[in-house]
């Protein structure tokens, strides 16, 4: 019955994980890629004049109104005065467009100033649909323009939802900077992102030369895939205005650009799996010392070169609209199969976080841990608790919930943030209270050990 069930279970997470492979995360954005109108008889454009409806001028020319008596005798659509209306036409203001709201053009002129310099004359604008600021040097008389995703692109999300990013673009067409504004993914993250020279690549990209890619940074991929997606969309929203106004190109018809993980995330993924199919095989006996390497492996090549590991928010992320790599979704695969098959192999032995706590157990020179503050019962029961406000909340619209976790923190090595100290002072406590954060406060354990019992459980 046992083995029955894990069949049926590695099916149904194999078609899963086929289904958004191939498409994609459930909730996308309709493109509208043409708009078609219907005319029919009752709909066709007529010519109207003092003596009715010249049906002959239909075959030959159209007159605009101006060349018509302005005062008829009630054959046709034109009034008998004209009043202009007061809300009609281009108009770009708070009253016609509240999307762009006087705070919004404040914070964009001051983004602005701050990625310019001093003899950088900076001005705010308003079009249709955003505001934009254009950049004047006062020396060379170049002017680049400076667009914002902010309250602009709702539709893309990176780890923890939307980034609002600013891009500059030249008159010649090319990036010239694009910035990070604000956004609630993980620091440790944005800042290895920025270290990595991720950023630079955006200055190769010209306006002009239709669909482009630039390489995903893989210890954060879903963040810098997210942020190039941005910088696409808020392009194709600015085109023709008012990008085109202010580079000295011809009429842009096309751009697009994105991130794509080099062919190293399939090295990546074979080092993972090497990981699992040790942990799982059960013809060669797996010894204290082998152990310990395998801990000594995941922590180094996962935790610090790829500062990568599983979370439960990858579980989610196809239903809030998130979209994963390939390198996260095999990776996702085999941490699923590690759960149905072999009891959680995940956190028993590839997690970097977990290999930490474990690593340090085994050079603890004090040798003089205590026992657990709750039963056994009540550490389930406070960490199931815990998973279900988690996930409740990030699935409610609290993204930032999902970085609640501590191994971007520790791996990246963020000295100055708040979180790393956390991470450090939990990783040494294991030292008193073996394996505190996997045991109490992991929700990614408490899922994966959740599936692991749901398939091995035994009917008393």
């Amino acid at each position: 019955m046992k083995e029955i069930r894990k069949i049926i279970a590695t099916a149904f997470v194999a078609i899963v994980f086929l289904y958004f492979w191939i498409n994609g995360p459930l909730m996308h954005t309709i493109e509208v890629l043409s708009l078609e109108s219907i005319e029919t008889k009752y709909s066709a454009p007529l010519i109207v004049g003092q003596d009715g409806v010249d049906k002959k001028a239909q075959l030959t020319s159209f007159n605009t109104l101006e060349f018509e008596e302005e005062e008829t005798f009630g054959y046709g659509l034109i009034i008998e005065k004209m009043t202009p209306n007061n809300n009609w036409g281009f108009i770009a203001d708070v009253k016609n467009n509240p999307g762009l709201s006087k705070e919004l053009e404040a914070n964009i002129l001051s983004h602005a100033t701050q990625f310019s310099n001093k003899k950088h004359q900076v001005e705010v604008h308003p079009s249709m649909e955003m505001y934009y600021s254009t950049i004047l040097d006062t020396n060379s008389h170049n002017t680049k323009i400076y667009l914002e995703s902010t309250q602009i692109i709702k539709n893309i999300r990176g780890y923890a939802g939307e980034i609002n990013v600013g891009v500059i673009i030249g008159e010649d067409g090319f990036i010239k900077q694009v910035e990070h504004i604000a956004s609630k993914e993980t620091q440790s993250y944005l800042s290895d992102i920025k270290n990595s020279g991720y950023y630079e690549q955006f200055k190769k990209i010209s306006i002009t030369k239709g669909a482009q890619q630039i390489d995903a940074f893989s210890g954060a991929t879903l963040t810098s895939e997210a942020i190039a997606s941005t910088v696409s969309a808020l392009i194709e929203e600015g085109i023709p205005y008012p990008v085109s106004n202010y580079a000295d190109i011809d009429e842009v018809n096309f751009f697009s650009l994105s991130a794509i993980l080099t062919n190293s995330w399939i090295l990546h993924v074979i080092v993972i799996f090497l990981m699992f199919v040790f942990a799982l095989q059960k013809w060669i006996k797996k010894s204290k010392k082998s152990i310990i390497v395998l801990s000594i492996l995941s922590v180094i090549y996962i935790g610090f070169f790829l500062n990568n590991s599983f979370t439960y928010i990858s579980f989610i992320h196809p239903f809030l609209g998130t979209s994963i790599s390939s390198l996260m979704g095999l990776y996702s695969l085999m941490v699923l199969l590690g759960a149905i098959w072999g009891k959680n192999t995940y956190c028993k032995y590839v997690c970097p976080f977990g290999n930490v706590q474990r690593l340090i157990i085994q050079m603890n020179p004090l040798k003089t841990s205590r026992k657990f503050f709750l039963s056994s019962k009540w550490i389930k029961r406070v960490r199931a608790a815990l998973t279900v406000i988690l996930l409740a909340g990030i699935l409610l619209g609290l993204r930032n919930w999902s970085n609640y976790e501590l191994f971007p923190d520790l791996f990246g090595l963020s000295i100055l943030s708040v979180w790393f100290v956390v991470a450090v002072i939990t990783v040494l406590t294991t030292m008193v209270y073996p394996m505190i954060w996997c045991r109490l406060l992991c929700p990614t354990g408490s899922v994966l050990d959740g599936i692991s019992d749901l398939i091995n459980y035994k009917r008393k």
